[in-house]
């Protein structure tokens, strides 16, 4: 125990804290979020009822986050509706969890594994379900064991003769650096094998994101074709996509978002292993202006994308930041 830190900061607020709060006013009022900082000046939020993501991220008085239109609104829209686009009304957070089931386009699947007789194929949303459905807090607070914030929680996505997927992830922040590690697992509950799919979704805004933005730790050709286009905002842009298959061209370095005016770099570390695939999504369009990278899991069900009952699959993400 630090004892010296208890001397000069008897509940440890002088160094960081995090608070349960609900939103009063506006799209978002009514949900849970938990709000934390710590004390080199890492600030963050967590939307407990949308997913357990960390919506909100800044540094050093910086926003680091994307805030889109929707403005974190909640009750969240059915994914399922708009021919299964939902999504993009419900779309807006510095992280923004997709699966458990599915990720990418909408698109009919085979039912025939659950074994129900009265539903043989299903419509699987925009990026899935997860990041609409509310958590169940486990514990947060600061420890001073370990110098640590955590934040630890439970969400389900579930259907009556459908897949019962559980996920748990604990969010810990080190008191005294710019940085946070998640760590996730999800299980099968149900006595039914279970498609699994998972896609983190971490987007950057203004101010953090300007013209001076520059990706490095990626493929060259990747990384030369996202850095061929300054970041600012066009009425026109609509949206780029750029896919790599990390098992084809791995990258043994973090992969940086590197904002020289502001002095800052985004450091982003995770297992290859469990998330061979991964994006670069690029939104510049005025109104948007957002850039997204996407470490993700495979799909195909001989690549892992397909959980047996009880079975789980562990994630771990670390994301550092850094004055340049």
């Amino acid at each position: 125990m630090n004892i010296d830190l208890l001397r000069r900061s008897p509940d440890l607020r002088g160094v960081a804290d995090v608070r349960l709060m609900t939103l009063e006013d506006g799209p978002g009022r009514g949900q849970r979020i938990l709000v934390a900082r710590n004390a080199v000046g890492l600030g963050f939020e967590v939307a407990v009822d949308r997913g357990f993501d960390v919506s909100a991220l800044s540094f050093q008085g910086l926003n680091i986050g994307w805030h889109s239109p929707t403005q974190m609104v909640f009750p969240t829209h059915d994914p399922d509706s708009e021919e299964g686009l939902g999504f993009f009304r419900n779309f807006d957070g510095f992280m923004v969890t997709c699966g458990l089931d599915q990720y990418s386009r909408p698109h009919e699947i085979d039912t025939a594994h659950f074994n129900y007789p009265n539903l043989k194929t299903r419509r699987l949303p925009q990026h899935g379900r997860i990041h609409t459905e509310k958590a169940r807090i486990l514990c947060y607070g600061v420890d001073i064991e370990t110098s640590t914030i955590c934040c630890e929680g439970i969400v389900r996505q579930a259907s009556v003769f459908g897949e019962t997927l559980e996920l748990h992830r604990k969010i810990i922040v080190p008191i005294f650096e710019g940085a946070f590690t998640i760590e996730d697992s999800v299980t099968n509950l149900s006595f039914r094998p279970s498609d699994h799919a998972i896609l983190y979704h971490l987007n950057v805004g203004y101010p953090f994101l300007d013209e001076s933005m520059k990706v490095s730790g990626l493929p060259e050709a990747v990384v030369d074709e996202i850095n061929s286009i300054s970041p600012v905002p066009s009425d026109d842009f609509g949206e780029k996509v750029d896919l790599v298959d990390s098992r084809v061209t791995p990258h043994g370095s973090p992969i940086s978002l590197h904002s020289p005016s502001n002095g800052l770099t985004l450091n982003l570390d995770y297992d290859q292993c469990s998330l061979p695939k991964f994006a670069i999504w690029r939104a510049y369009q005025s109104g948007m202006f957002a850039l997204g990278i996407e470490p993700r899991s495979d799909l195909r069900p001989s690549e892992g994308g397909q959980l047996a009952p009880g079975e789980s699959r562990n994630y771990s993400l670390r994301l550092g930041l850094a004055r340049i």
